[in-house]
């Protein structure tokens, strides 16, 4: 059984790195690396911003989007990067 935060991380990885798969398909050279790592840098931004904003507040302390934003954007954006390029390696 997989804990409730190991799962977070594991879909914040999986994701990134579909993220960075497809932009390493779909793009060339260094453009498909960069947007590897923008995708899902922007992809949980606006996931944080939209909970943050648009949710109904469900009670609790300070607000810890920019801390999520440090650390899950930090591990988000190399993922995806190193994804597509390897996906660009494999390539040729």
């Amino acid at each position: 059984m997989v804990a409730f935060g190991m799962k977070i991380w594991l879909t914040l990885v999986l994701l990134s790195a579909l993220a960075g798969t497809l932009s390493g398909v779909w793009l060339r050279g260094r453009r498909a690396i960069l947007v590897g790592a923008a995708v899902p840098w922007l992809g949980l931004l606006i996931w944080l911003l939209y909970n943050e904003f648009f949710v109904p507040y469900q009670g609790g302390g300070a607000s810890m989007w920019p801390i999520a934003q440090l650390f899950g954007g930090t591990a988000a954006a190399p993922i995806g990067a190193g994804a597509a390029a390897v996906v660009r390696a494999l390539r040729g």
